[in-house]
C-alpha cells in the first residue's frame, strides 16, 4: 500500500525537526521558497485518493482522525504563526509538497504577513426561535396594532387578519434577529483586524442562528472580550444568546490553498 503525506500547515518562520517532535513525533518539515510545510508520513489506506472518501463515512474512524488533526495544528499555533490546512491535506510525494509552497509562494507570505500576532476567535449568536417570536409578539408596535385591529374585526376579515399576523411575525422576527446580529458585529468590528459571516441566518431545530469568525490582535484581546462582555447583556436582554469561542487557529483567514 503507498504512503501518503499528509499536510498541516504552511509556516514563513523556521521550525526545528526536535520541536515538531515534541508535538507529534511523526511530523517533519518540507521547505522550499523560504516556506515551511509541517507534515508527516501517513498510509495510503486511510488517505488516499480511492480510500478516504469510504474511509469518511466511519464516523468513529473521522471523529478520530479529525480531533488529532485539530490537536496538532492547535499546538502548532503556540509554536509558529501558520496557515492552517483543511483536515485531509495529503500529498503523494514530497516533490508534491514542495510544487505547491512554489506555486502559492507569494499570497501565503502575504497572508501569513498578515496573520503575525493575531488569533482567530469564533462567535455564535442565537436564541431559542418560539422564545424569541413570543417576545417580538409581545413587545412590536406593529403586532399590538395588528392584534387590537383584530378584536374589533368580522370573522371574515379576522380570517385574512391571522394570515397576515402570521407573515409579518415571522418576517419581523427575522428583522428583529438581524438588527441584533448587525448591532453586535459591527460593534466588535472595531476590535478585530478581520471578521467573516460563516453562511447567513440559518433556522432550524427549533433555533434561530448565525456564526461569524474575528482575526483579533493578541493586545486587542481583552478589550474584544470585554466588549462581547456588553453586548452579551443587551442580547440576553432581547432573549438572543452569544458564545465566543478560542483562541483558534486561524482557518477562516487562511484560505490560500485548495485541494
Amino acid at each position: 500500500m503507498c504512503t501518503c503525506i499528509y499536510t498541516y500547515c504552511v509556516t514563513h518562520e523556521e521550525v526545528g525537526l526536535a520541536e515538531l517532535k515534541e508535538i507529534d513525533e511523526h511530523a517533519y518539515p518540507i521547505a522550499d521558497c523560504g516556506l515551511t510545510a509541517v507534515a508527516r508520513m501517513v498510509p495510503g489506506e486511510d488517505f488516499s485518493e480511492k480510500n478516504l472518501p469510504e474511509n469518511v463515512q466511519n464516523v468513529v474512524w473521522l471523529e478520530a482522525k479529525v480531533r488529532e488533526h485539530h490537536t496538532i495544528v492547535n499546538a502548532l499555533t503556540g509554536l509558529v504563526t501558520l496557515l492552517p490546512f483543511k483536515f485531509a491535506t495529503v500529498f503523494y510525494s514530497e516533490e508534491n509538497v514542495k510544487a505547491m509552497l512554489r506555486q502559492y509562494a507569494l499570497p501565503m507570505e502575504e497572508c501569513l504577513r498578515q496573520l503575525i500576532g493575531k488569533q482567530e476567535w469564533g462567535l455564535k449568536v442565537w436564541g431559542n426561535y418560539d422564545e424569541i417570536t413570543g417576545y417580538v409578539d409581545a413587545s412590536d408596535n406593529d403586532m399590538k396594532a395588528l392584534k387590537e385591529e383584530l378584536v374589533n374585526s368580522s370573522p371574515g376579515k379576522a380570517f385574512l387578519l391571522k394570515k397576515k399576523k402570521e407573515d409579518l411575525l415571522k418576517s419581523t422576527v427575522h428583522s428583529f434577529f438581524n438588527e441584533h446580529v448587525q448591532e453586535c458585529i459591527h460593534g466588535l468590528i472595531p476590535y478585530s483586524y478581520k471578521n467573516t459571516m460563516q453562511g447567513g441566518i440559518t433556522v432550524g431545530g427549533g433555533e434561530i442562528g448565525l456564526k461569524a469568525a474575528f482575526l483579533v490582535a493578541r493586545d486587542e484581546t481583552e478589550p474584544f472580550l470585554h466588549e462581547i462582555e456588553k453586548k452579551r447583556g443587551t442580547l440576553n436582554a432581547a432573549m438572543i444568546n452569544l458564545e465566543c469561542t478560542g483562541p483558534w487557529p486561524p482557518y477562516n483567514f487562511a484560505d490560500i490553498y485548495q485541494p
